[in-house]
């Protein structure tokens, strides 16, 4: 009787987890679309709370903390400070080194403060060109030539 309980208790308790993650899930989406909007508003302040909200009742979802580094480092690029915005554009791409946005922003990140050759090397990873097959192959210079250069 006792362990019938014990499973039923434990039961519920399970089934409010998975119902509550998706309300939490849900409750997530509407707070991160209003981030946006803010966001998009140059309301700063009031979108960083609700990406902290959502943090806070989604810990473990790295598509959150993903997108939301992404979107904290626009706003800290908006804001002109470059090198933290770089940090989380990285960690973005930590989470998931395929995720698009935060290569796009760091590569007009690397345009405006890197060389033009780390720009350029920089847009070729991320248009998934592969410098060394673009290259002519088998090209020599004779010793003469060398000299010259």
């Amino acid at each position: 009787m006792v362990r019938n309980f014990l499973c039923l208790l434990f039961s519920l308790f399970f089934l409010g987890n998975v119902f509550a993650e998706g309300l939490m899930s849900k409750e997530a989406v509407e707070y991160y679309n209003e981030a946006l909007k803010l966001q998009q508003a140059t309301n700063f302040t009031a979108a960083e709370v609700l990406y902290q909200k959502i943090l806070y009742m989604d810990p473990y979802n790295s598509n959150w903390q993903m997108f939301i580094l992404n979107n904290r480092g626009a706003i800290l690029a908006q804001q002109g400070d470059i090198s933290n915005a770089e940090i989380l554009f990285q960690k973005a791409l930590e989470i998931d080194p395929n995720y698009l946005p935060p290569k796009l922003n760091l590569g007009f990140i690397y345009e405006k403060q890197r060389t033009e050759l780390e720009s350029i090397k920089y847009w070729l990873k991320v248009l998934n060109i592969d410098l060394d097959k673009v290259k002519p192959q088998g090209f020599v210079l004779g010793e003469e030539q060398k000299a010259k250069n």
